[in-house]
């Protein structure tokens, strides 16, 4: 591509400063050629300069990119978007979001196990295996508890394109309802469980190894990790807070209610 551009510019040079005779028709075949010859040999001997900030910027540009894309630097710009929805914008959702309140009100279905200042976070990462994470799925789909958050620290493997891919594979490998569901032309069953990407929860309850669970419950947190089913871990933590919420939550998942 580079040498036929070299090509064009001195051709289109020598066309204009070439001595043309004094009607086209004068013009003969060997003009031509020699022209395009001419040309050829010019565009061998052009060199483009380097741009000696082409690797620089190659960097500069991965570096922003990793940062833009990092979870961190999306959970701030999440809390920009909200608080821009509150500051500046409230007043022209307000009216929108109460509408839709009330529609999701009237819609919504039985209420979950847990009270309203009730908050349980299950914190994961690709680390934990497969098995292990397809069950708290499969235990939080069957709890359907509104006030429950599978939570892990960031996108596995990074953001980077291909890294990105490798964890929508984990994504779409660990919602399905049957993990080893063969790929057919007919899709697998998935769960519908959300998982969030939200860094700043690990930070704040000291999550240093996972599978971790907290309850949460006016302002007192309490921490239990260990590789263990859901529902062995949220009874351990009931042994302390005592919570009618918990016992109803831990039935769901067990099936015994």
């Amino acid at each position: 591509m580079l040498y036929l551009l070299r090509q064009l510019i001195f051709a289109s040079f020598i066309l204009c400063s070439f001595p043309w005779p004094g009607h086209a028709q004068d013009l003969t075949e060997s003009d031509v050629s020699l022209i395009m010859k001419k040309a050829r040999e010019d565009a061998a001997k052009m060199a483009l300069p380097v741009n000696k900030y082409d690797e620089e910027g190659l960097k500069a540009a991965e570096e922003t990119s990793r940062l833009f894309h990092s979870p961190e630097f999306q959970e701030r710009v999440q809390c920009e978007q909200q608080r821009l929805e509150k500051e500046v914008f409230g007043q022209y959702t307000a009216p929108w979001k109460r509408k839709s309140q009330q529609t999701a009100a009237e819609q919504a279905g039985p209420q979950g196990s847990l009270a309203a200042g009730e908050k349980v976070f299950l914190f994961i990462s690709s680390s934990v295996p497969d098995e292990t994470v397809h069950a708290y799925i499969a235990g939080l789909d069957k709890a359907a508890e509104p006030n429950i958050l599978l939570v892990m620290r960031g996108m596995v493997g990074g953001m980077s394109s291909a890294r990105a891919n490798k964890g929508q594979s984990y994504f779409s490998r660990i919602l399905k309802k049957e993990l080893n569901c063969p790929r057919t032309e007919k899709p697998c069953e998935r769960y519908e469980v959300p998982i969030h990407l939200q860094p700043s929860l690990f930070t704040r309850y000291g999550i240093t190894r996972v599978p971790a669970v907290v309850y949460e419950h006016e302002g007192n947190a309490f921490l239990i990790q260990g590789d263990a089913g859901l529902d062995f871990l949220l009874e351990r933590i009931n042994r302390e807070v005592k919570s009618t919420g918990m016992t109803k939550l831990i039935k769901k998942i067990r099936g015994t209610l």
